[in-house]
């Protein structure tokens, strides 16, 4: 395993796996600050009193995955205690497909569209608090 910042601060880590078929996962963690906001509704992510939201190193809401990427796990790794509920929401891009699931969800992917990634607060802060930091990961397979 490898571990290096990237130049926004991000802690990139490279895993390589040998064997009969190598696999290659990289890993990107970030810190966003929680964003409290009510928002009334149904289907995915529903209802949720708050969000945080990864970013690109440019600081743009889609995120490209590397080359040869089929999948990513996108986790909401915040480690926040009982009653935090949380879900994990992508979009693609290309044609607006969504995909949810409590605290994690994997789905699909390819370099040739980019994903938003968002973490939605299902419990009534706190926590977290307005501001407070929250950790949120992509691992790309």
């Amino acid at each position: 395993m490898k571990a290096h910042k990237s130049k926004c601060g991000r802690i990139i880590v490279t895993l390589a796996l040998t064997g009969l078929a190598a696999s290659l996962a990289l890993a990107d963690i970030q810190q966003i600050p929680f964003t409290a906001k009510t928002v009334r509704g149904s289907g995915c992510p529903g209802a949720y009193t708050g969000y945080a939201r990864m970013t690109n190193d440019a600081g743009n809401i889609w995120i490209t995955p590397p080359t040869n990427a089929t999948s990513g796990t996108f986790t909401d790794a915040s480690g926040f205690g009982a009653p935090y509920v949380s879900v994990a929401y992508v979009i693609r891009k290309s044609d607006g497909t969504d995909w949810c699931g409590t605290n994690s969800v994997t789905f699909p992917a390819t370099n040739s569209t980019s994903y938003e990634m968002t973490v939605a607060v299902k419990s009534t802060p706190p926590p977290p608090t307005n501001g407070q930091p929250m950790n949120l990961q992509i691992t790309w397979q």
